[in-house]
């Protein structure tokens, strides 16, 4: 959640119950139950909506009951200059409609005046969050799920984003979709896209440190820059933020759906790659140990290449941009939470990318 305000729940509610009752005319009686909020953060919202209604016309008298999530950008500052919400709900609506387990939208608006802001609405999928602020492979249902239960997660994990990488994805419409993002990147011969994502993220770094982000990370920016791979692989859709913490999981233990495309670009797929394994070896260090269902780094990586269908390169640099890019978004949420007058220290004292890019940047 932005750091501003609060959201004003009850006219959360009665903005939604005009709207539903503009979208669906035939619906008499609109009920809206007391809206639920599942979590708060720094980025997008979301809220939980259970709602009944009284069809009407030649279907008069039937009641409906449906259960919906709401997904809003934040309301404040959030963790990124600006939320394309629009963006994100027509992307996963390509992804849905190409067989990746994402959440189709049942409506993109875009229209602010009904709650204040645009939103995004989708069926509730039945599933669990890995809580990623929590010790997640030390305790709780990951931690207590049996070896089995915990290698399906994993397999349907990297099978699912393996998915997403070998989309066809500029005959899919994604360029077109993440062209305010990515920019005039494509050189015409499938080149550039690296080069412009990185310096996307050195201005984000400059945004978010205010102007002054600790000197590693600026050191960061210049190695990348002097190291950028070349010749560049071959370009992917991006998910963008890649992580246990954005799918749901059934009680099967398989993957019920993917989420959060705030992050999404187009690039070399290694850069997901990258992402995911730098965030878990992290979350691996700050626990103790990975659950044991769990194959490892190098046969995650083998699995990976494996689904892909080809080799992944440069790996180091990789990992080296996503220990830079992580511990950027921390620095963000440090300058946040110290606005609020909420210690940070272990934000901007003990950021734990800071070591480990230090370590990979160096000679």
């Amino acid at each position: 959640m932005g750091i501003s305000e609060q959201r004003d729940l009850d006219a959360l509610r009665a903005g939604l119950t005009r709207w539903v009752q503009s979208w669906r005319p035939d619906a008499r009686d609109v009920r809206l139950a007391p809206l639920a909020q599942p979590a708060t953060g720094l980025s997008s919202e979301t809220i939980f909506v259970d709602l009944d209604w009284t069809l009407g016309s030649r279907h008069a008298g039937v009641e409906e009951h449906v259960s919906w999530v709401v997904r809003l950008p934040p309301r404040g500052e959030g963790l990124f200059p600006s939320y394309d919400l629009g963006m994100q709900g027509r992307l996963q609506r390509v992804l849905a409609r190409s067989g990746v387990p994402a959440v189709d939208p049942l409506a993109i608006e875009e229209d602010d005046s009904w709650v204040g802001a645009p939103f995004l609405l989708m069926d509730k999928v039945a599933g669990r969050v890995v809580r990623a602020d929590k010790p997640y492979l030390r305790r709780g249902w990951l931690a207590e799920a049996t070896p089995g239960g915990q290698a399906r997660l994993h397999r349907e994990f990297v099978d699912a984003l393996a998915q997403i990488h070998r989309l066809e994805w500029r005959s899919l419409g994604c360029g077109d979709i993440l062209a305010t993002r990515t920019g005039a990147a494509d050189h015409g011969d499938g080149s550039g896209w690296l080069a412009h994502e990185l310096e996307y993220w050195a201005r984000y770094l400059r945004w978010a440190g205010d102007g002054d982000p600790p000197a590693v990370f600026d050191e960061g920016v210049q190695w990348c820059r002097a190291n950028l791979p070349d010749p560049e692989p071959p370009a992917s859709l991006l998910w963008g933020d890649v992580q246990l913490g954005n799918v749901l999981v059934g009680q099967d233990m398989g993957v019920s759906a993917v989420l959060d495309f705030e992050m999404a670009s187009i690039g070399p797929a290694e850069i997901d790659l990258a992402w995911f394994v730098v965030l878990h070896d992290m979350a691996v260090d700050r626990c103790g140990g990975d659950v044991p269902g769990f194959p490892g780094r190098a046969a995650t990586i083998a699995a990976y290449q494996a689904r892909l269908d080809r080799p992944v390169t440069d790996l180091r640099w990789y990992e080296a941009f996503a220990a830079l890019r992580s511990g950027a978004i921390l620095v963000r949420a440090a300058r946040l939470l110290a606005r609020l007058g909420i210690d940070d220290s272990w934000l901007t004292h003990e950021n734990p990318t800071v070591d480990l890019l230090a370590a990979l940047i160096a000679p």
